[in-house]
């Protein structure tokens, strides 16, 4: 029984920890946002009270699918909208990151801010093979959604 009571007590404690460190991981509605960064010129770009989009791409496929929605916009866009597009590369190996990534990047006409920080990353929602579509107003998240598809991207961006 003494067995039994503390197992018990060990996996409440373990939930309740569980629980904590989920919580204060990512931003949710109602938070600030506000990250320093560098885009793929190596030129300090902010999320601050003045954006008013993200949009987050943590993987290969995501990021293929931002590419190629914003190829199909003009180059002006993500300005125009005040939105930010996000590319997560702190899983990326150093190497494939300074001799591939960073120089396909910097042929894109757009900006595009690097989170290299997996920390940063933690903070970031995130939902596998779907772009984060963060809305804010005033620096203070007011949406979360994710999106799959390039309708959905574009349509976010209007």
């Amino acid at each position: 029984m003494k067995k039994l009571l503390g197992l018990a007590l060990f996996l409440c404690g373990f939930a309740l920890i569980a629980s904590a460190n989920q919580s204060a991981g990512a931003a949710r509605i109602g938070d600030s946002l506000t990250l320093e960064l560098k885009d793929q010129h190596d030129k300090s770009v902010a999320i601050n009270e003045q954006t008013n989009l993200i949009l987050f791409a943590a993987g290969k496929s995501t990021s293929a699918l931002m590419s190629k929605t914003l190829e199909d916009l003009p180059p002006t866009t993500l300005k125009d909208k005040k939105a930010l597009y996000v590319a997560d590369i702190s899983g990326m190996p150093g190497f494939i990151t300074k001799m591939v990534a960073i120089p396909k990047m910097q042929k894109r006409p757009y900006t595009i801010a690097i989170l290299r920080d997996e920390a940063q990353s933690k903070r970031v929602p995130q939902k596998d093979g779907a772009i984060t579509v963060i809305k804010l107003k005033a620096g203070k998240i007011t949406d979360i959604n994710f999106v799959t598809k390039q309708e959905e991207i574009t349509k976010a961006l209007q």
